[in-house]
Formats: structure tokens, sequence, C-alpha cells
């Protein structure tokens, strides 16, 4: 009879909401199997709600894996387009949670996945709220016109994650892959459903005749439609000035100087003149020049061409429209491009020049503002950051940006002239190999920029500093450098360095090093010359553990020294980590005014310096997108909608301020990638602040002014320190 009741309740809960609502399955009739991921981990069910407590450090995954109740092998989901639950966090700190969504291969490892589809939440301390998952269909469509250049493919088609076969859902797994939490995480779990009325598939995806193009003239997917859409010309003149209006109306957000610092907060007269840190109150902030409290909201990849272009060799047939290739359209074509990954590397025999660009971004702000548009792009992006509350143009901003009398403050990467010299041996992790910073054209490169091309950020007031590289290949091992320079040719800059440390260390006699090595070098030529490993490695795992610090001490020192001899007065914020190597992280907080990171995660309340570092932290990237307005890639942290997106923006943010250690973060990024994907690695993510037609997601940008307007006095009122 309780289970009746209780399922009851919950068709009553039902019927007040969404006619496409529909309860997946019933908890308290034993409606799906609830088993914990871990041993360790308590997976409880008692009624219509299922409780999870999950201990700190208890695995890489915790939480639960729910399948159907016995005698079925799948869950439907066929009538809806998002798979949501309520979740509870009962934890006075805030969490997060993700929820999978599982076609399973044929076969019996119930980890062998098909198709998967996800989404995470972060939740405030007992917030309740939705974790909703979009998931497209798999399709089985003709791999001989499927689109090509894209990490992700529009609803249909298979390539790529989050699209399912709704029928045939094997499991869902919920769980918190948080090894910052160090207590116990708990939560609980009720009202599984379906969400969305499900559109059928678009009639031009059972033909290529009929799919292609699939790209509209303003860069948009033709094949689905969305709130915002553009459909004619004539509204991109009218969103011009409805914006004009809104700006008129929400200059920027009140209580702020004109660095963007706290204008009601305390003063530190110590600090005036240049831009600081501060620890105030038991959290980080920088301090402005005006010697107030600055916490940085910042926006990455403010820039009109930069990361909005695609490419159209090789896929011509994919766009509806585009101008001619004319002198009076030059401005919208390029064939600059770096290829590294995907689609376009080695299509063009690795030339730059035989892949032909276009800039749909670029066309569409052309349409809208004339032939000034770039003028009015640099203008318009620092006006809407006032009214929407960032106070910060993070990397990769247009240096035409930072040349104009009003902007905002800024950290900027030092930009070389050259691609610098890279230590050959070492493996590949990210973007590019280390730097050779043995090689004096690596510090010569850092001075080059500074006192030529960013000569201008140099005195300029709102520069508060520099990164140097992004997301750099560190290694996962104290050894991983070193074994990249033993492993490179003699000319090599760094094995020249690393053969005289060991000479100096071994009084030149290479049978000392022999011995420890368990090698046969004839002399330390015979050594330079090598580029094997030892046979045994271990047993040199100490010399190159020495070197390996070497390398690290000597790449932090240069871009500290040159920073301070060229840019006396800025702050020099690192590299960008996106890994985590304890020891590299300690050995950079010696040379580092703050460091930075890229954090792609539901919240980072709880992560911390390693023990022992303490010091400012800016984030250098993260990001929310969704897959349900054109660009079918919804990047590393999905949410379902635009509603979605913007409250993960909100409690991201929230969760940055509760941290004692985080003193800014910068969202990535302004625009959305392409949905053709950019040239460069075939991203073609849905994530910008404004999409391909210049029209701001009002969502996000509600959401970015309430966090902004409350952001000092919730810093200083949350979480530790407080």
């Amino acid at each position: 009879m309780m289970k009746f009741s209780s399922c009851a309740a919950v068709l009553l809960l039902a019927a007040g909401l969404a006619a496409a609502d529909r309860q997946l399955f019933c908890i308290a009739r034993g409606g799906a199997v609830f088993a914990p991921f871990n041993k360790t981990d308590k997976v409880k069910v008692a009624g219509d709600r299922v409780a999870l407590e999950l201990p700190p450090k208890g695995g890489r995954w915790q939480g639960t894996i729910v399948t159907p109740k016995k005698g079925e092998k799948y869950f439907d989901l066929s009538k809806g387009a998002v798979l949501a639950v309520d979740v509870r966090n009962n934890n006075k700190y805030p969490m997060q949670l993700q929820m999978e969504i599982v076609n399973l291969k044929e076969g019996k490892d119930s980890n062998a996945f098909a198709h998967i589809a996800y989404s995470s939440i972060a939740l405030l301390p007992g917030e309740k709220a939705p974790l909703r998952v979009r998931y497209g269909r798999a399709v089985k469509e003709s791999s001989a016109w499927a689109p090509e250049g894209m990490q992700r493919l529009p609803d249909g088609f298979v390539k790529g994650d989050h699209k399912i076969v709704p029928d045939r859902v094997a499991q869902l797994r919920i769980w918190t892959s948080n090894p910052d939490a160090d207590r116990p995480m708990r939560f609980e779990l009720s009202n599984f459903r379906v969400e969305e009325p499900v559109k059928p598939l678009p009639e031009a995806l059972k033909s290529k005749e009929a799919f292609y193009p699939f790209i509209d003239r303003f860069g948009q997917y033709k094949h689905a439609d969305w709130p915002g859409k553009v459909t004619d010309a004539a509204q991109l003149g009218e969103r011009k000035l409805a914006e004009d209006r809104e700006l008129a109306a929400n200059p920027a957000v009140p209580g702020r100087n004109r660095f963007g610092g706290w204008a009601d907060g305390p003063t530190f007269g110590e600090k005036k003149g240049g831009w600081g840190t501060v620890k105030y109150k038991g959290k980080w902030f920088l301090t402005d020049p005006e010697g107030k409290l600055f916490w940085s909201l910042g926006m990455n990849t403010t820039h009109d061409k930069a990361d909005s272009v695609t490419a159209i060799t090789f896929r011509e047939n994919y766009f509806e429209e585009l101008p001619e290739n004319s002198a009076e359209n030059a401005d919208f074509y390029t064939k600059e491009c770096f290829p590294r990954f995907g689609f376009y590397k080695g299509k063009g025999g690795n030339q730059d020049t035989n892949i032909l660009q276009f800039h749909f971004y670029c066309y569409n702000m052309f349409r809208k503002y004339g032939k000034e548009y770039h003028k009015e792009f640099v203008t318009r992006s620092q006006r809407r950051f006032s009214s929407w509350g960032f106070n910060t143009n993070g990397n990769w901003v247009h240096p035409d940006i930072l040349k104009t009398e009003f902007h905002h403050p800024y950290i900027t990467a030092v930009e070389f002239a050259k691609f610098y010299d890279v230590i050959e041996g070492c493996r590949q992790i990210g973007w590019q190999k280390f730097p050779d910073v043995f090689n004096p054209e690596f510090a010569a490169g850092i001075k080059e920029a500074l006192q030529t091309r960013q000569k201008y950020t140099v005195d300029d007031p709102f520069c508060i500093g520099y990164f140097i590289d992004n997301e750099l290949s560190w290694g996962k091992t104290d050894t991983f450098l070193a074994e990249g320079a033993l492993r490179s040719p003699a000319s090599q800059p760094a094995k020249i360095a690393m053969t005289e440390y060991y000479r100096n260390k071994y009084g030149n006699d290479i049978a000392a090093l022999n011995k420890i090595w368990g090698t046969g070098y004839a002399d330390f030529d015979a050594f330079l010359n090598s580029t094997a490993m030892p046979a045994e490695p271990e047993k040199a795992r100490a010399d190159l553990e020495e070197f390996n610090d070497v390398i690290v001490n000597r790449y932090f020192r240069t871009c500290k020294e040159v920073i301070n001899r060229e840019a006396p007065g800025k702050l020099y914020f690192g590299c960008r980590f996106n890994d985590r190597n304890e020891k590299v992280i300690a050995a950079s907080s010696r040379y580092l005014d703050g460091c930075s990171f890229n954090l792609y995660r539901p919240e980072i309340s709880a992560w911390r310096l390693p023990a022992g570092v303490d010091m400012p932290v800016i984030v250098g990237e993260w990001h929310y997108g969704t897959a349900a307005n054109g660009p079918a890639h919804p990047g590393l942290q999905p949410a379902a909608n635009q509603t979605e997106r913007a409250r993960g923006f909100d409690r991201y943010v929230r969760s940055a301020l509760w941290n004692p250690q985080i003193a800014g973060v910068h969202y990535f990024k302004y625009t959305d990638q392409m949905a053709t994907g950019r040239p460069a690695d075939d991203e073609n993510i849905q994530c910008g602040f404004v999409d391909v037609t210049d029209t701001p997601y009002r969502e996000m940008v509600d959401a970015a002014r309430k966090v902004s307007a409350d952001m000092y006095r919730y810093r200083l009122a949350e979480g530790p320190g407080k």
C-alpha cells in the first residue's frame, strides 16, 4: 500500500508537469536496480527516493549504476529528448554529480559502451534541482555521405558522444569523480523522467541529396530550429537596435571602480599604483592600481576572426550560399590556419595556403553593422562586458581591443613571433611538445614579443600581467621531461645541457655514471649522441628526476626573469596547467605571482593547490555548452539547454567564489565555434555568449549580470576562510 501511495504521489506530481514529461520508472515499486560503483559506496532505496553516501577519496568513480528491473533488458527513452532526475545535495558545501545514459555493445562487458550521452550538475549546500541530460538519436546513416571536419555531428548521425539509441538504454550511471573532496558526499535522487516532446528526425537526413547543403547563408545548421535562430537579414539590424537600448539602460554593474575592482570595499594603500595580490579574510584576491580588491571575472577569445572560421575546401557542398570570393569580400575569406589534428591535417600538403576558409561571424557583423563592423566589434565587446558584469579580458583577446581608449583589464599571453624549438625526444601530450628552455631563443622570443608586438601592454595600467604558453605537456611522471631530453639528438640544447650536468656531477667519469645506470657508454660524447633510454630506466631514475627539476625550474625562472626585466610591475600567471603534476606545480610557485589552470568541471569549490602551496589561482578556461542551438558539440560540460547552461555558469562562478585560492575565472569563450568546425582540430562547440549571428544568449547574459553583481559580497560571506 505504501509503495502504491508513493508512486501515486509521483504520478500526481507528473500530472502537473508538461504533457511530454513521462516517469521513466517508479523507484518505490522496484522499477529499477540501484547498485553501488564501489564496495564503499552506500546506496539505499527508501520509498520514492534513493540516498547516496560516498566516502572521500573513494575512487575515480563513486555513485550508482542503474539498470532495469529483473526481467527487462532496457530502459525506453524514445518518448522524450531529455532525461531528468531530481538531485538534492545533502551536504553543507557545494557538490557535483554526473549522469550518463549508456547503450552497451553486444557481449557481456558491462563497460563496453556503444553510445553515451551525459551531463552534470553543481549544487549549492542543501540545494535540490533537476539534473538533465539531452540526448540525440544515433541512426545508421550512410557513412558515404556523412559530413566531415566536425567533432560532433547533428542529431540522427552516429559520430560522437551525446547520441544514443533511445529504446535500448542498458544503464544509467550516476556518479561523481571528485578527487578534491575531503568529506563524505551525500545526495538524494528522485523522480526519474523523460522531458521535452521528441521531434521526428528531419526528412533531409534520409538522403545525401536532401541533406546537402546543410548550413544556411548565416552559417547556421539548416535542418533544425531553435529560439533566436535568424531567418532573415533584417532581423540582424532589429537586434542591433534592441541591444543598443538594453546597453544604454544597463551600462555597468554598480559598485565598481574604473578597473572593475570593488569600489565599496577596503583600500590597500600599499598596493596602489599597480596590480598586486592580497589574502584578505582568508581568501585570495588581486588588487587593482587604486588598491581595491579585484576578483577577475573574464572572457576568453574575444576575437572576431580567430576560432570563428570554418573551412570550405573539400566541403563546398555543405554551404547554401557564400558571397563571391572577390576583392570586395576579401576580408571574409582566408587561407591561414594551423591544421594540427582532425580532417584537415595534411589535406593541403600541410600548406595553410591550400585550404580556403570563410568567416561567417564577420560576414554577419558586416550585414549587421556595415563596413566598419570590426570597429563596432571592438567597442561593443567592451560595452557588453561592462553591462554583463565581466571585468577582465581573458586570453586571446584581439589586440585592437587593447589599443582602444576604453578596454577592460586583461591577462594576455606572450605571443612568440615563431614557434619555439621543442625538446624533440619528448612525447607529445596535447597541443605541442615541451619547449627547449636551454635554447637561448626561448628567452629571446619572450623579450622580442614584449619589446615589439606587445610593447603597448608593458606600460598599460589595464594590463594585469601575462600567461606564457597554454596546456604544456609536463607528463605524469617526475622524469617525463628528462626522458625527452635523453631521447633527443646531440644537436638539442637540452641534450647538451643534460650531458654537461651529468659530466659535472660525475666528475667527467663515465664509468661512475654507467655503474649507477647499468649502461655502457664509452664516454660522455657517446652519451650525448645516444637517443636510447637505458635498458633498466629505474636505475637512472634519481638522476633523471634531478634533471627534470632542472628543466622545470629553468622554464619558470626564465619566464619570470624576462617579464620582470621587460615588463616590470606586471604579474606572471604561468602556463595554464591542464594536468596535475604535483611536483611541477609546487616548483612553479617559487616564480609565479599567481597560478593558472584550465578546469573544465561542474564546480571547483574543493579544488586546491598541492599541500604546502598557497597562492592566488586564475582559472584560464571553463565553459558550459548545449547541442540544442545549432552546433552539435555541447563542449566539455554539456547542458540540456540554454537555461541549464546559465544555471551551470552561475554555480561554477559561485563555487569559485567559495574557494579561498581562486582569484578569478575566465570563461571560454565569447563566440560559438562554427557548426562545421574550426580547421585546426574540427571543434564545433556551442559554448559562446554570442552565436554566429552576433546574437547574445539572453539566459547567459542574465546569469552573468546576476552573479557578478553579487560576487564580492558572496566571496566574503560564503565558504571556508570567511
